[in-house]
């Protein structure tokens, strides 16, 4: 088999996955299991978009809201009908109002100005971020989450500060949605396999090592965050058009933000957050074991059971990932690409017992 056909065999099959999974729910989902579709496809562009910068340099983050946030306000006062920014905006100060008012952009036009907007905010929040690992890094990304927290909420001539934003068109669908994943999912893996991404994965391993050779882990690091970045503006700006209805407590670490600050990394540590295969196996793992048990304590199938108890579906996940992470600590991928079909094998008992210490060990 040829080296390319290898090399390009992952993001094909997850393509396929994707298009599979998109032409059965649009036929046989209905309207319910559409919703969960497109839930699960938006959260798959964070998780792409973590695992461009947090799967290759190992520094996890907890700050890509801001970036989701920033991407779906932007898009959203750059597309909404002129004559309904004059009035929810009364306030608006006259440099932004003297461009942010007239401009009636289009979907795609939309999208990528929010998707600009936020690589440009992690172009200059790059700096401190790259320098940090570890705890502190994840301290220093969740502070950049507070920051605009607060900011989302205070500027109310800006965001409408804790009021809904209304007026929003939906322009994002279903067929888009998986345009969009598809297209990022090559993004990722082209990184991944990029020389930039590989520098950046030899930091991740030994940091001291890769200086040694010669690779800047600084610069290799800013160029996957800020990468990073522009993918998480993008998929808050589809998230925007989407739901048309959004507050800063949809973006920050509450019963409304929980979908888009702490899911999105559990699908990449569950997933394997080493690799693209690892971000949209997590993604899928979480959303159909999340789905069966919310179903049930919805309305029990349909009628079908007898109803679970209020909080099922959030418990079961909870255990459920616990659970994953003692068995397989790398992520269901075990951080690895999908190997080709040839090489598949299943795991055995013989080989999970090989890895227990032995009696004379212990």
């Amino acid at each position: 088999m040829q080296p390319w056909a290898r090399a390009l065999w992952p993001p094909l099959a997850m393509g396929v996955l994707l298009v599979v999974t998109w032409a059965l729910v649009d036929a046989y989902g209905g309207v319910i299991y559409k919703g969960y579709a497109v839930r699960m496809f938006l959260n798959l562009l964070v998780v792409l978009a973590l695992q461009i910068f947090s799967g290759n340099s190992g520094v996890l983050s907890f700050g890509h809201a801001t970036f989701i946030a920033m991407g779906a306000y932007l898009s959203a006062l750059l597309t909404i009908p002129p004559e309904q920014k004059t009035f929810q905006f009364l306030t608006m100060p006259h440099w932004l109002s003297s461009w942010i008012f007239p401009a009636n952009l289009s979907a795609l036009e939309g999208v990528l100005a929010g998707a600009g907007l936020a690589a440009v905010v992690a172009a200059l929040l790059a700096p401190p971020v790259i320098r940090l690992a570890g705890v502190q890094a994840g301290i220093a990304t969740l502070a950049i989450l507070v920051m605009d927290n607060v900011f989302n909420t205070q500027t109310t001539s800006i965001t409408r500060g804790t009021s809904t934003l209304i007026g929003v068109p939906q322009t994002t669908t279903f067929v888009s949605l998986l345009i969009w994943a598809l297209i990022v999912i090559a993004i990722a893996y082209v990184f991944k396999q990029s020389r930039f991404g590989l520098r950046l994965r030899a930091s991740r391993e030994n940091i001291r090592a890769a200086r040694s050779v010669g690779v800047h882990v600084a610069r290799e690091r800013a160029i996957a965050w800020i990468l990073s970045g522009l993918v998480a503006g993008a998929a808050g700006a589809l998230y925007g058009h989407w739901f048309v209805t959004f507050s800063p407590g949809d973006f920050y670490i509450n019963t409304n933000g929980i979908d888009l600050v702490i899911l999105p990394i559990a699908m990449l540590v569950i997933g394997g957050m080493r690799s693209v295969t690892g971000a949209v196996v997590g993604c899928y793992f979480v959303t159909i074991v999340y789905t069966f048990f919310n179903r049930w304590e919805v309305d029990g199938f349909n009628g079908t059971v007898s109803t679970a108890p209020s909080g099922t579906a959030n418990l079961v996940l909870a255990a459920t990932l616990l659970v994953v992470l003692i068995l397989q600590p790398r992520g269901l991928s075990r951080g690895k690409e999908l190997p080709w079909p040839s090489e598949w094998r299943l795991p055995s008992v013989g080989g999970i017992r090989s890895r227990l210490p032995s009696k004379a060990a212990r």
